[in-house]
């Protein structure tokens, strides 16, 4: 069983190391110390398990779980904090350890590991659903990994299968398909239509063009411009409170 360890604390790290290589059949093949350096090398690894601390800088343990997409390796947090045990657990991770992890409670979690099923693929999902309030995500872009908050999000458009990021000043080509991005967001943000989701903050203008047609304006440097579906129209009206 090839691990990853992150934790930003580096005894949390080799006293967890320890009780590994003590338990046997286990190859701890990295560690990691924030929660960008654990996205990086859980690409470049590949590591069957990741021991996953929640409270970590520049991206936290449900945010580095939120980035994970097919294929991802299973999730065993080991954190102080008590009150997060149930999201764990809703979210479909293997286990939670409460540090100072023990050897014995370690011997259960591996006895787990080694009887799960493989990870499933929407498990970002559902860690996402648990933590909407997360407030920082990290979106892999080709060879790097883009941390940024979720409302400086202006609006997302579907590319194949990537998805366009606009920012308030740039834009990001995301290796993420659109409806991987719409599951991680929180409901400040609409779909327009089929192949965009825009950020209601920051909505500039709903221009009219023809019968029941109409644009929304966003106020990133481009002022993009974006179709409303027809049968998206109505929902987007009552969310910016107009009548019919």
């Amino acid at each position: 069983m090839r691990v990853l360890l992150t934790d930003d604390e580096e005894p949390a790290r080799k006293r967890l190391r320890r009780l590994l290589e003590e338990a046997g059949g286990v190859t701890v093949v990295g560690e990691a110390g924030d929660g960008l350096d654990a996205l990086a090398q859980i690409a470049a690894l590949k590591p069957d398990v990741v021991f996953l601390d929640i409270s970590m800088p520049k991206l936290d343990g449900f945010g580095v779980a939120a980035a994970l997409g097919a294929g991802a390796p299973r999730i065993v947090f080991a954190t102080t904090h008590e009150d997060k045990a149930l999201q764990a657990f809703d979210a479909n991770a293997v286990d939670y350890l409460l540090k100072p992890v023990s050897a014995e409670r370690l011997k259960n979690t591996l006895a787990k590991l080694r009887a799960a099923p493989p990870p499933r693929e929407g498990l970002a999902r559902a860690l996402a659903a648990v933590a909407p309030a997360a407030p920082r995500m990290a979106v892999r872009c080709g060879a790097k990994f883009v941390v940024f908050e979720p409302a400086a999000i202006v609006c997302i458009e579907a590319k194949d299968d990537y998805a366009e990021i606009a920012l308030a000043d740039r834009k990001l080509l995301a290796d993420d398909s659109l409806d991987a991005l719409a599951a991680r967001l929180p409901p400040d943000f609409l779909r327009i239509h089929r192949g965009a989701l825009i950020n209601l903050a920051h909505l500039k203008e709903l221009v009219r063009e023809g019968d029941r047609k109409y644009l929304a304006v966003m106020d990133d440097f481009a002022e993009t411009r974006l179709a409303v579906a027809r049968e998206r129209l109505n929902e987007l009206k009552e969310r910016l409170g107009l009548g019919g």
